[in-house]
């Protein structure tokens, strides 16, 4: 019979394991970051825009753009373009705020 090796990350939650890979790993740290900014943001977004209740073709037509670019900023797998983000804010009723902050030294 063959000899099965166990998976160390079953069992493991995703909080724990990303927790571990950014402590071993400063690239992983760096892309999670830009990742979890960018899924932050999409979600930040969906919620105002169903908040107003609006549909993402509602808010397609007020920005100028499409559903599906609309869909695409939305999923948070793109960085979006500054010039669309601002188009979005303005459609919500909110004004874009751009920062540079800090970064903790590890």
């Amino acid at each position: 019979m063959a000899k099965t090796k166990k998976n160390r990350h079953i069992g493991e939650g995703l909080s724990d394991y990303v927790r571990r890979r950014r402590a071993a790993d400063p690239d992983y740290a760096r892309l999670h970051d830009e990742q979890f900014d960018k899924v932050q943001l999409a979600r930040r977004i969906r919620a105002l825009r169903q908040t107003q209740k609006l549909s993402q073709n509602d808010l397609a037509e007020v920005t100028g753009t499409t559903q599906s670019a609309i869909a695409r900023l939305e999923s948070g797998r793109f960085a979006p373009r500054l010039d669309v983000l601002q188009r979005v804010a303005r459609a919500l009723g909110k004004r874009l705020d751009v920062r540079l902050i800090p970064v903790p030294q590890s």
